[in-house]
């Protein structure tokens, strides 16, 4: 009865050893699909608003930005015209009843300016305006009034230090049934801060993860807005070019008439005198 009775205490001991490293690697794996989809939110909502301005349009873009914290505005003229667009900024606005921002008697004009990337060596940039945020909705408006023809494309994007991806670690919600197992011999114990120290490494893989992610999509945008900016400047060049060879060949065309019918009345009137 003895030998039994500890053949069933090792038994249960095992038991309860394997449910606890089964239930660590399941809080593992929850962790790592927690922070996967952490970083795909983020990545998402760090994409900036692409809109089509046509000739003498405006759009305007708003954002809720709690109190305190420090909004930020991007811009970046992709193409159309000389790459230049006109900014407001103005807020906080008040909520109406119909959800819709409106101004108040508190909304102040931020910014009015023009904003062009220019044909200087830094002109793939986007234009940067931070402010700080007294609480409410914040209305960026973009107008292309300056051009009664060439439609141009912008990204926008305002966003708020709140959105801010923290470096914090990930905290991994405690179970009652793991509390209850972590009391178990001394040998699970040990192997249960293995198992800790395995997830502490997968979590800051996660994180150097997230950092390389954030450090490519950054690359990319810069890519994506050096190519948009070389690609309107050679549109613009090209598009001169066509209108002088035009030009350059209604001229010719006119001197050439010019002299066949100069020539031709001199040889007429020349010859109606030896006639004569």
């Amino acid at each position: 009865p003895d030998r039994g009775c500890c053949a069933r205490g090792a038994a249960t001991r095992r038991s309860g050893s394997l449910g606890g490293s089964a239930m660590v690697r399941r809080a593992a794996l929850v962790a790592a699909a927690a922070a996967a989809w952490w970083v795909a939110a983020a990545s998402a909502g760090g994409m900036p608003l692409g809109l089509d301005l046509e000739p003498l349009a405006t759009r305007c873009v708003h954002e809720f930005i709690p109190q305190d914290a420090d909004g930020t505005v991007e811009l970046f003229v992709e193409s159309g015209g000389k790459l230049e667009v006109h900014m407001t900024i103005e807020g906080p606005m008040a909520t109406g009843w119909d959800k819709i921002p409106e101004a108040g008697e508190s909304t102040a004009m931020l910014f009015d300016k023009v904003i062009s990337n220019g044909r200087e060596e830094d002109f793939d940039d986007s234009f940067l305006f931070s402010f700080k945020s007294d609480g409410g909705a914040y209305r960026v408006c973009v107008s292309n009034d300056m051009n009664r023809v060439a439609n141009k494309v912008v990204q926008v994007d305002i966003r708020s230090s709140a959105k801010v991806i923290s470096e914090n670690p990930i905290k991994i919600s405690s179970d009652p049934k793991k509390a209850e197992e972590a009391r178990l011999a001394k040998e699970e114990a040990k192997g249960s801060e293995a198992r800790q120290a395995e997830v502490a490494v997968l979590e800051k893989s996660i994180r150097r993860l997230k950092r390389g992610l954030r450090k490519v999509q950054q690359q990319q945008q810069q890519e994506r807005h050096r190519q948009a900016v070389h690609t309107a400047v050679n549109q613009d060049s090209n598009n001169h070019m066509v209108l002088g060879s035009l030009v350059e060949t209604v001229v010719f065309v006119a001197t050439a008439a010019f002299q066949i019918i100069f020539v031709r009345n001199w040889f007429d009137g020349k010859a109606a005198k030896q006639w004569a």
